[in-house]
């Protein structure tokens, strides 16, 4: 269950890293209420849930870069779940809305954790950023660390050719087609079980705006919180409905959802047990 708290008292930490921390500090906040992440949520869930073994006591997930965790928590609502990111402040509001969370300071290129560790990865608008300069090797980091028959679950910015003032303030250095995202993850030796396009309906506003920003730095997560009177939400309920038949071509978003293939692995005396309390000595819990 998430809990409302006062978080620009909480996330006046250390300072962020390859991100202005003003930019991790409206991510916070709007994660509670914008309609973007609320809709967001739901999508990933829908899309992974087909996908997604049961939930038992030994499930451990990883939001890999989860930041504030806006759009992860729901894999904390089904299970413990480790949420990696290096900018402390952003998994303190993490933890303070989202007690399901297992926090741990560390760099999405080296995970601090063995190989074939979680049930399942989700990685949201992390092979975008400029910091992470070859976005094949990141997807390889985080196949790695997924359980042979886990998923990995990828949600990137959309439409190779758009740059707007958002991308600039969020550091974005690339976009990804559906084929893009698809591509890595096959290359990382994984099985593609889904890929779509989403927010199809927000492509045409998007690239007015491209126009309309040319050279400006901008953010969209104060804008439009309620997405013009829910309006938007309503296209993102309506687009999910589609989806839940067939997939799209392309979006402001792509996503990929893929699976490690099932191997017989010889057993290692050296690996821990891929529960919550082989996790613990890589964790920094909040409170």
């Amino acid at each position: 269950m998430t809990r409302r708290v006062d978080l620009p008292g909480i996330i006046a930490g250390r300072g962020a890293t390859g991100m202005e921390l003003d930019e991790y500090r409206r991510m916070a906040e709007a994660g509670q209420r914008h309609w973007w992440y609320d809709a967001t949520r739901r999508l990933l869930a829908e899309l992974a849930a087909p996908h997604l073994a049961a939930a038992g006591p030994d499930t451990v997930y990883l939001d890999a870069a989860g930041g504030s965790g806006a759009t992860g928590c729901w894999l904390a609502e089904r299970a413990t779940t480790v949420n990696d990111d290096i900018d402390e402040s952003s998994l303190r509001a993490a933890v303070a809305t989202h007690p399901g969370y297992r926090c741990a300071v560390a760099d999405l290129n080296r995970l601090p954790h063995r190989d074939d560790r979680f049930d399942a990865v989700l990685c949201v608008t992390a092979l975008c950023h400029r910091m992470n300069a070859d976005p094949a090797a990141t997807v390889v980091e985080l196949a790695r660390v997924t359980k042979p028959g886990g998923l990995l679950i990828l949600m990137e910015p959309g439409v190779r050719r758009l740059r707007r003032g958002h991308d600039r303030a969020t550091h974005t250095a690339r976009r990804f087609s559906r084929t893009d995202l698809a591509e890595l993850a096959r290359r990382s030796g994984l099985d593609v079980v889904r890929s779509t396009g989403a927010y199809s309906f927000l492509v045409p506003p998007a690239a007015v705006l491209a126009v309309v920003e040319r050279g400006r730095v901008t953010s969209d997560v104060g804008r439009n919180q309620s997405g013009m009177g829910g309006a938007l939400s309503a296209l993102a309920r309506a687009e999910r409905a589609i989806l839940r038949h067939v997939s799209l071509p392309a979006g402001l978003s792509v996503i990929v959802v893929a699976r490690k293939p099932s191997t017989e692995r010889p057993d290692r005396t050296d690996r821990q047990a891929s529960t919550p309390s082989a996790i613990r000595s890589v964790v920094r819990r909040w409170r």
